[in-house]
């Protein structure tokens, strides 16, 4: 039986490389200055409009607890879940991949799914770990 190939979206973050799977809505969008939201989690940074859609920015330096070197950001990737558009903000946009297996981090509390590419450790971020992180509309 043929290995199940998974796509793979990689961006930059703070000089570290990380995955999201692709799919339809993926894109890396750039934009000016958010709306802000009143009374929202430390996440989110706001609301634009790219792709044709309303998009919910959100911090990914915050979501992963890392400090990131980007004073401002200007992209985003944007993604759909739950019928909604989000977009991760990233420092670069990096290529699409190709994987026959996703593996697992035992020794990590959170994003424990990493894919190998080129030798390097590449971790997942899959929507619904970053919806389940957030209070959103809480």
């Amino acid at each position: 039986m043929a290995a199940k190939t998974q796509k793979f979206i990689l961006f930059f973050i703070n000089d570290e490389m990380w995955a999201t799977p692709l799919t339809f809505g993926n894109q890396f969008i750039s934009y000016d200055q958010p709306v802000p939201l009143p009374d929202v989690s430390k996440e989110v940074t706001g609301l634009i409009y790219g792709g044709g859609h309303i998009v919910t920015l959100l911090d990914t330096a915050k979501i992963l607890a890392i400090r990131s070197h980007s004073k401002q950001y200007e992209t985003c990737l944007r993604f759909d879940f739950n019928s909604d558009h989000y977009g991760l903000l990233v420092d670069a946009g990096g290529e699409t991949v190709k994987v026959n297996r996703v593996l697992t981090d035992r020794n990590k509390k959170e994003f424990k799914k990493y894919i190998k590419f080129k030798n390097n450790k590449i971790y997942i971020l899959y929507p619904e770990d970053i919806w389940n992180k957030l209070s959103i509309y809480d």
